[in-house]
């Protein structure tokens, strides 16, 4: 069985340095979409719920730093 190998023109060839600075972007630009998504869906459930009931409902998020205070007494 015979292999050959692709040649790339040379302005075409990315380094690893490349993929990092891409991979970087790529992970920050799906961290802001999800956080825009996720505060987006919880103000839209505020407002249907405080319509719904017909009054006013503060809806409190935890912050992150409370739902990870038990994890050391589950070892």
């Amino acid at each position: 069985m015979r292999y050959t190998a692709s040649t790339r023109p040379t302005g075409t060839q990315t380094t690893g340095a490349d993929r990092a600075i891409a991979g970087i972007l790529v992970a920050g630009v799906t961290f802001i979409l999800g956080y825009i998504v996720v505060r987006t869906s919880l103000a839209y459930s505020a407002q249907q719920t405080s319509g719904v009931l017909g009054g006013d409902i503060e809806v409190v998020v935890p912050h992150e730093g409370t739902l990870w205070a038990d994890v050391h007494t589950r070892f």
